[in-house]
Parts: C-alpha cells; sequence; structure tokens
C-alpha cells in the first residue's frame, strides 16, 4: 500500500461518488439548469484565470515592455471573456455548444486517423468506433442546433457526472479492501 492510497478515506470517496451520481441524476433530469451550470462554471474559471494572469503581466520586472503588455492583453482579452459569458448567458450556451461540437468533429476525424495506425490489433477497431461516436455526437448538436444547445451541455455534463461518480464507487471499495 502506498502513501498516497493510505491517508484516503474510503467513507469520503464513498461521499464524494454519491453525490456525483445524484448531481448528475439532477443534471440530466434537468438539463437547461445543467447547462447553465457548465456555462457558469466556465465563466468563472476565466475570470479566475484573467485575474491571476492580469495581476502575474503586472507583477513581472524581468520581462521587457512588449512581453507585459502582450501578457496584459491577453489576460484583459480573458477577463472579458469571463464577463460576457458571465453575463450573456444565452450566447455563451451557443458559443460553448458550437465549441463542443467544433471539439468532438476534430476529435472525430483526428482518432479515425490516427486508428490507421494501430491495424490488424483491436485498438483499431476501439479507435474507430470512439471516433465514429464523436463524429455522431457533433452531427447530433449541428443538426439540432440551436435548439440543443439548452440541454446538450447539461446532458453530457450529468452523463459525466454519473461515470465519475461511479468510479469513485468503485475506488472507495478498492480503498476499503487495502485498508483491511
Amino acid at each position: 500500500m502506498t502513501d498516497a492510497n493510505h491517508h484516503k478515506s474510503p467513507g469520503w470517496t464513498l461521499f464524494q461518488g454519491i453525490l456525483l451520481i445524484v448531481l448528475g441524476g439532477l443534471a440530466i433530469a434537468f438539463p437547461l439548469f445543467g447547462t447553465i451550470v457548465v456555462e457558469q462554471l466556465f465563466a468563472a474559471l476565466l475570470l479566475i484565470a484573467g485575474g491571476y494572469a492580469l495581476a502575474a503581466a503586472l507583477g513581472r520586472k524581468e520581462s521587457g515592455t512588449a512581453s507585459r503588455v502582450v501578457s496584459g492583453l491577453w489576460a484583459v482579452l480573458t477577463l472579458v471573456t469571463g464577463l460576457l459569458l458571465m453575463f450573456q448567458v444565452g450566447a455563451g450556451i451557443l458559443t460553448l455548444t458550437i465549441l463542443l461540437a467544433a471539439y468532438f468533429a476534430a476529435q472525430g476525424i483526428v482518432t479515425i486517423i490516427a486508428a490507421f495506425k494501430f491495424s490488424g490489433t483491436g485498438t483499431m477497431w476501439l479507435m474507430l468506433l470512439s471516433g465514429i461516436v464523436s463524429l455522431v455526437l457533433a452531427w447530433m448538436i449541428f443538426s439540432g442546433f440551436p435548439g440543443s444547445a439548452a440541454w446538450m451541455l447539461g446532458l453530457l455534463f450529468g452523463i459525466n457526472l454519473i461515470f465519475t461518480g461511479f468510479f469513485f464507487l468503485s475506488m472507495s471499495s478498492t480503498l476499503k479492501a487495502q485498508k483491511a
């Protein structure tokens, strides 16, 4: 047993797993609310990152002026984007949905192309399947857009929370068995 596993609590991990499953179920049951939560969390992350980047840009003494100006402009852009997402929720949801669809499409294409490097193995078929699923998800989002924007992020967020919750439940059982 490693020191990292020794200090983890199976009870706390079990609680986290159950909480994630419940929150995931709520996000699936109320996908519009889940979508808004995802969009607002992303806005908050941009505000935190932008604030940190601005403080770092202003606090840098050893860098040249050009470097500080570029870093400062990047930080301001990040802050403005976060504020826009925070206060223009509908536009933020539409934007994030388009980005998610584009990401799934690009991931699908790259995964399918990369799968052929594993020709003759079981990995190739799993990669092809993964790439096809990504392309189907992109198509589902684009074909239902803009209507899909209201529920897609919340639904996918909920599914992710549920799978992560089950992972935590499994990890709790493993930790409990290691302590016994």
